[in-house]
């Protein structure tokens, strides 16, 4: 081979290898291109050795400046702009404005661009056009200019599709879905990604860690920040082995976003810290100031607002509108707003949110919250309390209608993260003035809110319904092999890996736009009737109560959280251990000694006080999440009375119009008896005299699709089967069947859930409880699904135990008794379980 085309050659893999997110391999293969050149004989065409010479120059100043020699890769171009003639210059204007973007000098980008274009054709040469429209949309969509962006977009994505340039028009996809996540359809873009990270698998695996990147911060958005720190730290030691030295920086401070979201505050000033010492290296200053204002806001939330704190948010917020980096400048400005009103400089507040506080369509979710807490807090500071609920109140209901938008409870649930100062403000605020239907009122806006979105009912999906299927078979060879002692780490892997895919492809169903709002304590005292209501509050380091009972309402003290939670934690414990294998009976009088006195204290502190407004009215109860899986029929006090446990008030009164208020589903009762439990089958058939016309599954017909087809529309559900809650993904506990597990997620499949739903299983009534009182669980997902009762355990239970305890229960229930007053009496006839009833009672 000759040596031009042999420098044609090594060019033309160096950019492929830059393409594929390998700039260094890029790198050497241009200069071993450029070296062909120096060393070729004499001859040829002088101008075209020249042409050559600049575009290998170009791509080599592209690889250099994404290894962090942006001085170096200027210098090449300037080399190759001598070469060329103007009208030959569009791809090495459209370089040189991706590499003036990547170090935050988007203006001279911008102009760089324009001119970029002006001598592009596309008949000459179409990928370096869909390219330039392509990195200009970027710089469109961080201004923000979305419709600009969408424009480039869209033309560099019909360039790409006429002349078959695949990973192009893939690229244009992919920031198509970033301005779905600006504009708030999370699903969208998720599903986007989704689809993109097949196509980049088989075309270009060096973009994956880019495409995770990104789809970290759409989780981000979502409030999942555990998954996204996830996705960030796998795509980070990507990024890093391939030399990305910008997205590297990039992934360091979306993990400082993930860590700040999470309350771990020192850890994200660490990873904002690295990012601001990447930005600096590569001479970035644009993206070192936004590492600086993750670093402040951190610093505002571990210490508090001090005046070096004050000055420094000033100093960003001029900073930051140097750069034109306008939102970002007006949240170091709210910062300092709020900083002036916590320091008592009233004026400077007032001031700084007339320069600051105006809030734009388009701005993020966490500006407009932001923004919302600083007008409250001024406007608190400056006398106007009214002004300052307002705030907090419209502000909880943009991520209300935010949070209408995803349709999986995964994501609803996730959401409230963005809201906890919001809500913690307002509830403070309402504890301190201690006027009841003030409290009931900001209680009922700081949980559970993913409860009033009505349920969705996501499209016939046969990829999740093979993967459900698959992970059924999967978990049922894991059973096995540990029964039999053998190793399942493979299955365990291959689990894990379908139950990414499930979940991966449950954020992409839509929201239902629209969902309810929290009912007024006047409508929740009026259904209660002879019943009390006990809604739990953080007060700062104390629990409070607020005790509805007989047309009045009262604050009262009810211990400390953190206490509460450790006697809970060793209550339940107990119970796992008196459950299982058959104890000596000196340790089963020992451990029953450690259930009774545990339960005595947590009543004591918890319960006691709402008694004593209570008197021996049945009893709702709206726990804290610390409380949300209190084994409460077990608790001096509460033990034989009916005991209803509910998220929020109004879930409870969303329920109990479900239960009997409005016609529900009348299908037969269904009852299903699951693998290895030697009384499931006995219990179901005693159960079924109890329900006359009652379809009852054993054995090898005992399957998740039959019992999914069986229960959707039926009066009653009972499951008498071993159940795992998983708290890492809790939408997986499930219960055992024959054919495998039925999860959470194949609840989504319900058309009409059962009215009530009856789980004789360990750990069930288990649930994982997220920022903001949202909790996720089996029984979680069956109220979300629409069922208005759900009765069951929070921790082990024996098996003759959970038949006497659940026969008992169904005999009254079918003479008439509601699902709490069953349960209650039938609890009363045996040793200490774990069954609670949740939902309407």
């Amino acid at each position: 081979m000759s040596d031009r085309p042999r420098a044609a050659e090594l060019h033309a893999a160096g950019v492929a290898a830059t393409n594929d997110m390998r700039p260094a391999l890029g790198a050497r293969r241009h200069r071993a291109a450029l070296r062909v050149l120096d060393d070729a004989p004499p001859g040829g065409d002088p101008a075209e050795d020249a042409a050559l010479r600049a575009r290998i120059l170009v791509s080599l100043a592209y690889a250099v400046s994404e290894l962090g020699r942006i001085a170096e890769g200027l210098g090449h171009l300037d080399e190759a702009e001598r070469l060329l003639p103007p009208q030959q210059r569009g791809t090495l204007h459209g370089q040189r404005a991706v590499m003036l973007r990547r170090t935050g000098r988007d203006d001279e980008a911008l102009a760089e661009y324009g001119r970029a274009l002006r001598v592009l054709d596309e008949r000459r040469e179409p990928r370096d056009l869909a390219r330039v429209l392509l990195n200009r949309a970027v710089l469109h969509l961080h201004a923000p200019r979305p419709a600009a962006a969408r424009a480039d977009l869209g033309r560099a994505a019909q360039v790409a599709q006429r002349h078959g340039f695949g990973l192009i028009a893939a690229k244009a996809r992919h920031n198509l879905a970033l301005l779905d996540l600006a504009a708030g359809d999370l699903p969208r873009a998720l599903g986007a990604f989704a689809a993109l990270s097949v196509e980049y698998t088989r075309s270009a695996p060096g973009v994956l860690p880019l495409l995770g990147l990104d789809r970290a911060r759409v989780l981000l958005a979502a409030g999942l920040f555990r998954e996204a720190d996830d996705d960030l730290a796998a795509a980070l030691a990507r990024l890093r082995a391939q030399g990305m030295g910008q997205d590297e920086a990039e992934a360091l401070l979306a993990r400082a976003e993930a860590a700040l979201l999470a309350g771990r505050h020192a850890d994200a000033r660490r990873w904002a810290g690295q990012a601001r010492s990447c930005f600096l290296k590569r001479r970035n200053g644009r993206w070192a100031a936004l590492a600086d204002l993750v670093d402040l806001r951190a610093a505002y939330a571990t210490g508090g607002p001090d005046r070096v704190l004050l000055r420094r948010a000033n100093t960003l917020a001029a900073r930051l509108s140097e750069l034109a980096l306008d939102e970002d400048a007006r949240v170091a400005g709210l910062l300092a707003a709020r900083a002036n009103a916590a320091l008592g400089r009233t004026a400077d507040a007032v001031d700084a949110l007339r320069r600051h506080g105006v809030l734009r369509h388009g701005d993020r979710l966490d500006t407009r919250v932001l923004g919302r807490l600083a007008r409250a807090e001024v406007a608190a500071a400056s006398g106007r309390a009214g002004t300052a609920a307002r705030q907090l109140t419209t502000g909880l209901a943009e991520l209300h209608r935010y949070r209408a938008q995803v349709g999986c409870l995964d994501l609803q649930t996730g959401a409230a993260v963005h809201g906890r100062d919001l809500a913690g403000a307002g509830l403070r605020r309402a504890l301190d003035r201690g006027r009841p239907a003030e409290v009931f009122a900001w209680a009922e806006r700081s949980r559970a809110q993913a409860l009033l979105l009505p349920p969705v009912r996501p499209p016939a999906d046969p990829e999740t319904a093979a993967a459900l299927a698959a992970l059924r078979q999967v978990r049922l060879a894991v059973r096995e092999a540990e029964r039999a002692g053998r190793p399942a780490g493979a299955q365990r892997s291959h689990a894990a890996e379908l139950e990414r895919r499930i979940r991966h492809r449950s954020w992409t169903l839509a929201g239902p736009g629209t969902g309810g709002a929290p009912a007024p304590m006047g409508t929740v005292a009026q259904a209660l009737g002879d019943a009390a209501m006990a809604v739990y509050l953080h007060d700062g380091p104390a629990l409070r109560a607020l005790v509805l009972a007989g047309g009045t309402a009262r604050l009262v003290d009810a211990g400390r959280p953190a206490a509460a939670a450790e006697i809970a934690l060793r209550l339940r414990a107990s119970l796992d251990a008196r459950a299982g294998r058959a104890l000596p009976p000196r340790l089963a009088d020992a451990v029953l000694a450690s259930v009774r006195r545990d339960a005595a204290e947590l009543a004591a502190a918890v319960l006691g006080p709402v008694l004593a407004v209570a008197g021996d009215r049945d009893l709702v109860l709206v726990p804290t999440g610390e409380l949300l899986t209190v084994p409460w029929s077990l608790l001096p006090g509460a033990a034989g009375r009916p005991v209803t446990v509910a998220a929020s008030a109004t879930s409870w009164y969303t329920a109990r119009q479900r239960a009997y208020g409005e016609p529900g589903p009348a299908g037969p009762a269904l009852l299903v008896a699951g693998p290895g439990n030697d009384r499931a089958e006995a219990e179901v058939h005693k159960i079924a005299r109890c329900h006359p016309g009652a379809r009852v599954l054993t054995g090898p017909a005992a399957t998740a699709a039959a019992t999914l087809a069986g229960c959707d529309g039926a009066a009653l559900l009972h499951v008498a089967a071993h159940g795992r809650h998983q708290g890492e993904n809790a939408l997986f506990s499930a219960f055992e069947l024959a054919d495998g597990p039925l999860m959470g997620y194949d609840l989504q499949q319900l058309s009409v859930a059962p009215r009530v739903a009856v789980l004789s299983a360990c750990e069930l009534g288990l649930a994982d409880v997220r920022p903001g009182h949202e909790s996720v669980g089996l029984s979680t997902a069956l109220i979300a699904a629409g069922t208005a009762t759900v009765v069951a355990s929070v921790s082990r239970v024996a098996d003759d135990v959970a038949m006497h305890v659940m026969t008992g229960f169904h005999r009254r229930l079918a003479a008439g008794a509601a699902p709490a007053a069953a349960l209650a009496a039938a609890a009363g006839e045996t040793e200490p379980a774990g069954f609670v009833c949740f939902g309407a009672g």
